[in-house]
């Protein structure tokens, strides 16, 4: 029986839609200044994002690009055996504020999903907490 999985953690920064939108797509190639662990690096296919055909690789997590909507939503299809859903980053602002949000649906299979998430879980909050921290320091630059 499938064991849902709902996830959300969310950070309100001073920077633009426009900034921050820009720094999320340049994680995982040359240009990324916001993935915070260089030893357990965030890669996807080279090029632009592009639905159905950019993947990515990180903390034991490969997802294929579902949906882009610029400076509004990044979201990610995982590929993992036993977990079957999304993962995202979703941007809105309220005046000079810009709230960056990251968000987990998906369901788990009863034995293999239910392991990699317990396996995965802490080091995926371990990670949005740096890359919100990481991101907070260079949107002061």
């Amino acid at each position: 029986m499938p064991i849902p999985l709902k996830y959300s953690r969310s950070h309100t920064f001073h920077g633009t839609k426009r900034r921050i939108f820009h720094l999320l797509e340049e994680m995982g190639t040359s240009g990324d200044q916001i993935w915070p662990f260089a030893s357990q690096p965030f890669m996807r296919s080279p090029g632009p994002l592009t639905p159905d055909m950019t993947e990515e690789w990180h903390i034991g997590i490969h997802a294929m690009l579902a949906e882009v909507v610029p400076e509004d939503r990044i979201v990610w299809r995982f590929l993992n055996d036993g977990i079957d859903g999304t993962h995202g980053f979703y941007v809105t602002s309220s005046g000079k504020e810009t709230t960056l949000e990251h968000r987990v649906e998906a369901n788990l299979s009863d034995t293999e999903g239910r392991l990699l998430w317990r396996r995965l879980e802490d080091q995926h909050e371990r990670s949005m907490e740096a890359l919100f921290e990481k991101l907070t320091r260079v949107l002061k630059r």
